[in-house]
């Protein structure tokens, strides 16, 4: 009985501590922000998509993103996104509101959305855009 609680019992409390520590870390794993994404164009191929991108990039330079809907592939325009709905409505209907159309809405999407399309820098035709990153604020004040 000695031996036993000897040589088992700090076996039982190590994998004790050890199943409780991977369950905290389970419990604590880092859950994906929503991040929302001001789309001012959807389209069901990524080349339609590219299209619109490249003939906007006279003015405006727009990446392309991919998301599923409805078990289908969707390429979506983005001008901007933001962690807060509330910013990224603040910014929709303020400073974009000008160059706002019909199909411009916000898009919430867990976590960051897959960027597909990047058009090329107007700086230097050698570079593409970077991706969006999300903004903490409005630009709209």
């Amino acid at each position: 009985m000695k031996r036993f609680l000897r040589i088992g019992l700090p076996i039982i409390l190590l994998s004790i501590m050890l199943g409780s520590s991977l369950d905290v870390q389970a419990k604590t794993k880092k859950q994906q922000r929503t991040v929302y994404y001001i789309v001012c164009g959807s389209y069901s191929s990524l080349n339609e998509a590219i299209k619109q991108s490249e003939q906007m990039s006279e003015v405006v330079f727009y990446p392309v993103y991919k998301t599923t809907v409805n078990g289908k592939a969707v390429y979506r325009l983005c001008c901007q996104c933001y962690y807060s709905k509330a910013d990224a409505e603040k910014d929709l209907e303020g400073i974009l509101s000008g160059f706002k159309g019909d199909d411009w809405w916000i898009w919430p999407s867990k976590g960051l959305a897959k960027c597909v399309y990047r058009p090329q820098s107007p700086e230097d035709g050698n570079k593409r855009i970077t991706a969006l990153r999300p903004l903490s604020q409005p630009m709209t004040e």
